[in-house]
């Protein structure tokens, strides 16, 4: 199995190359490993790296040491998520082997609210494929409530999955009476 880091040696590199000190991939890790100990937002993350910077140096090999506070805020700005989104994915699916029970579920981003109080009220959502098993979050999507609904994501996410022996739990809210039928070159596959 290939460790996280190696995936993530995958996403591109937004940053210009002048004055780059710390690897993506190794910038990346980081971040990611603050928030699975609890520590978000950009103050949470940058004292998590603080806190662990002699770890951090000796893995990554960092010669001026951690980023900073005001270089890690204006890294996580730029960051795309698809690509992070994509690499950790491929990382988690490889922990899932034969039958697995695997969750989606959708949520609301705090926050995220305009024109609550009129019929134009828009959020944005992350559905997500979770894997009780193993306690990984396999891949996630990002929503907005007034150009795609949940359970269109559901589904883009299910097909994305390429496994075998996977069962999947949803909410009712999946459940439909009428589906909407396919365009002519849909059913041409079919």
């Amino acid at each position: 199995m290939k460790a996280l880091y190696e995936y993530l040696k995958e996403v591109k590199d937004h940053r210009r190359a002048q004055g780059k000190r710390t690897p993506m991939s190794a910038f990346l890790e980081m971040i990611i490993l603050a928030g699975m100990s609890g520590h978000f937002g950009f103050r949470g993350i940058s004292r998590f790296i603080t806190s662990n910077e002699s770890f951090f140096v000796e893995r990554y090999n960092l010669d001026h040491g951690t980023p900073a506070y005001a270089t890690l805020r204006n890294f996580m700005k730029e960051l795309d998520f698809d690509s992070i989104n994509s690499a950790f994915s491929k990382w988690a699916l490889q922990y899932i082997e034969g039958e697995a029970w695997v969750s989606i579920d959708g949520k609301a981003i705090g926050s995220t609210v305009t024109n609550s109080q009129t019929s134009k009220q828009n959020f944005q959502s992350m559905v997500s494929l979770f894997c009780s098993e193993s306690g990984l979050v396999l891949n996630t999507t990002s929503i907005e409530s007034k150009k795609e609904h949940e359970g269109q994501a559901a589904r883009e996410l299910i097909a994305l999955f390429d496994k075998r022996g996977i069962t999947f739990t949803l909410d009712a809210l999946h459940c439909q009476k009428k589906q909407r039928k396919p365009s002519w070159s849909q059913e041409m596959i079919m």
